[in-house]
């Protein structure tokens, strides 16, 4: 808020009226409201999730299941899964993600390690998945063709995810090959007192994939989750419909002292209130910050630093990354560099689809490592832990920044000619 109402005091002492500044505000939250609304779905779906066993169910037989000295390469491989079928992170977060968080704490595993190999799967599905909002955003933005970009993100993305997945099976070999049996077992005996454990609570799980390869859109298929999971937590774990609401709303909660209560006490619409409240807020300050024309002015007086002359690529992929750390937020990461990339790409002799991949990889990856953006705000609410604690883990965000930004670098555009045979603009 302090942020907001400096840029505004800037904007005022630069002849804007309040009026105006007021409406940037707005306009920015508006651009938010698809992602609140993911949000608020995804915290009544954790809440109903746990109540109605499903959540549960993956953790007991997780437990069983998955191997211990691999567990952390095999949660960001389903994680990864799990975001590319649905095109978004923050539904991988909330479902797979948060299920295997407690398995990890079931198998003696750190937090921040278990939240940083699930953050790791869950941004690079989202990145690949051609269902990405991010991906259609950026084709709507700069032009070009969906199948062509995804091929681009698959090239950095597929090597850094397998690095990342090496880093945590080598990681996990040797640092979490001994589990505590006797800590596992408890878990399960509790599990199997709070709950009804059955492989049939899997059934909306499978649901949502089938709507997904459907092309059913995100959310409406969430609301058909929602449902479906109200219905079995009635049939199956007994919850009464006006129980069904307050999980939703308020999230679920376990018994006080119960060795499950602070991996199994989330969820709720009202539990996300504070990174709703985040995005907001993050979202109006980057439009008034825009609106006033401070994000041009960093981005010209960065065209003019030495190193990225000529490098339109590096140039791309740099301005990503100080976008998403300055306004907070990945959409304007994207959206307002392209207004200024856009001619230069296409003057260097780049595709539309070279702009989007650099701009959306760069501002994505380091939108995980900063605390203060929307993407932390979300992982925070889902998983519990954030940036601080998370980034040191987050392998694939740290390699995807530096191949964009070294292959930029090795990449110097030559100037393609004009229609009337004179050569275009220095590409820098």
């Amino acid at each position: 808020m302090l942020g907001i109402f400096l840029a505004g005091v800037v904007g005022r002492r630069c002849g804007y009226r309040w009026p105006e500044i007021e409406k940037a505000a707005l306009q920015g939250m508006g651009q938010c409201c698809f992602a609140l609304l993911i949000v608020i779905l995804i915290g009544a779906t954790i809440g109903i999730w746990i109540a109605a066993g499903i959540i549960p169910t993956f953790i007991y037989y997780g437990l069983q299941w998955l191997s211990p000295r691999f567990f952390l390469a095999e949660a960001c491989l389903l994680t990864f899964l799990m975001a590319l079928a649905t095109g978004s992170d923050a539904g991988a977060f909330g479902t797979i993600g948060m299920a295997l968080l407690a398995i990890g704490y079931g198998l003696g595993i750190p937090v921040p390690i278990t939240a940083g190999a699930v953050t790791t799967g869950g941004i690079a599905g989202h990145i690949v998945s051609p269902l990405s909002d991010l991906s259609a955003m950026a084709i709507s933005a700069n032009g070009g063709s969906l199948p062509e970009l995804v091929k681009l993100f698959a090239r950095r993305v597929v090597p850094a995810l397998v690095i990342s997945m090496l880093f945590y099976g080598v990681y996990g070999f040797f640092q979490t090959g001994k589990t505590n049996d006797l800590a596992t077992t408890g878990l399960l005996t509790e599990l199997e007192k709070l709950f009804v454990i059955s492989p049939l609570l899997f059934t909306p799980v499978v649901l949502l994939f089938l709507l997904i390869i459907l092309r059913v859109p995100l959310v409406p298929a969430l609301g058909i989750n929602l449902l479906l999971s109200a219905g079995i937590s009635m049939l199956f774990q007994g919850v009464n419909f006006r129980d069904v609401i307050r999980f939703m709303s308020n999230g679920y909660t376990v018994p006080t002292g119960n060795q499950l209560a602070a991996m199994l006490n989330k969820g709720g619409i009202i539990g996300f209130g504070n990174i709703i409240e985040l995005i907001l807020l993050a979202s109006a300050w980057a439009t008034v910050l825009q609106h006033i024309g401070v994000l041009e002015l960093l981005l010209g007086k960065l065209a003019n630093v030495k190193l990225l002359r000529g490098r339109i690529c590096a140039t791309g992929t740099l301005l990503g990354v100080l976008m998403s750390i300055l306004t907070c937020a990945i959409i304007p990461a994207v959206l307002v560099p392209s207004l200024w990339l856009k001619e230069r790409y296409k003057e260097a002799g780049y595709g539309p689809e070279h702009l989007s991949r650099d701009l959306v990889e760069g501002s994505f990856a380091v939108a995980a490592l900063v605390p203060w953006t929307n993407l932390n705000f979300i992982v925070l609410g889902t998983l519990g832990v954030g940036a601080f604690q998370t980034t040191p883990y987050n392998i694939f965000s740290w390699l995807i920044v530096i191949f964009g930004f070294v292959a930029g670098l090795r990449r110097r555009a030559d100037p393609v000619p004009n229609t009337d045979g004179r050569k275009g603009e220095d590409a820098s």
